[in-house]
């Protein structure tokens, strides 16, 4: 959804007409967050560049680069041309209407550090650039490929989705392999009512890790697993020896 949203603020960027000017655009601060992180600004006439929601100072939006002033802003749509003219960002802050604080300045010597460094050139209009396209123009498939950058690849599509197991099956082991079910410890973080220790061996706390791999009980029923498929890399190396109790043995 992101990825589709985004779309309309790429819109709002370059197309010289719009149906929907001076309406807000449908997407929230996720979406606005995703384009400023995609895109590259080069300021023109600064009539195209949102002075606080565009990310104009070496990508960042100056709402995220002085969060404070943002809020007491009380004109959060001017365009970079009409907040830099005469200043006019700084007579939008509402400066007495509330206690300023040494954040307050902080945040204003470091924007108006990066105001004093704007070059205009008012003879060509704003330029963006998208950054995951050859041709740096926006598409959906790139916007949503740009969210999983720097992720961990996994075999989960291998070794679950693409198995011949139940649709149920793939699905709890799915939620198992990322610590999602509702284990003791899960239910405790969140003071649900819960049985601490395991319910299988009751000699442990009931973590994920326990209930599938190090439980003794987890353990024979893993070893009888590896016998019945004769497949010995199911049995991870660090477990050693198998219990040699039955399932009503003692502890």
């Amino acid at each position: 959804m992101h990825a589709l949203r985004a779309r309309w603020l790429w819109h709002n960027c370059t197309s010289s007409q719009k149906i929907w000017d001076n309406l807000e655009i449908p997407c929230s601060d996720a979406d606005r967050l995703l384009f400023a992180a995609s895109t590259n600004i080069e300021i023109g006439d600064g009539s195209k560049i949102s002075f606080w929601g565009s990310a104009w100072v070496r990508g960042q939006r100056p709402k995220d680069l002085a969060p404070r002033l943002f809020s007491i802003s009380r004109n959060k749509r001017k365009s970079l041309a009409e907040a830099v003219t005469n200043n006019a960002w700084i007579m939008d802050l509402a400066l007495f209407d509330r206690p300023i604080t040494p954040h307050h300045i902080h945040e204003f010597c470091i924007l108006w550090s990066e105001v004093q460094k704007i070059q205009f050139h008012p003879e060509r209009d704003d330029a963006i650039t998208w950054n995951f396209t050859a041709d740096h123009r926006y598409t959906v498939k790139s916007a949503y490929q740009a969210q999983f950058l720097g992720s961990v690849h996994t075999n989960y599509d291998l070794i679950i989705w693409k198995n011949w197991a139940p649709p149920k099956c793939k699905f709890f082991s799915w939620l198992a392999i990322q610590n999602r079910i509702w284990t003791a410890d899960r239910l405790a973080a969140r003071n649900w009512p819960h049985e601490p220790t395991c319910v299988l061996c009751r000699a442990a706390l009931e973590l994920g890790l326990h209930l599938f791999v190090e439980c003794r009980f987890t353990k024979r029923i893993w070893e009888e697993v590896v016998v019945w498929v004769a497949v010995k890399g199911l049995k991870p190396s660090s477990w050693g020896d198998p219990p040699r109790c039955g399932i009503g043995g003692k502890n």
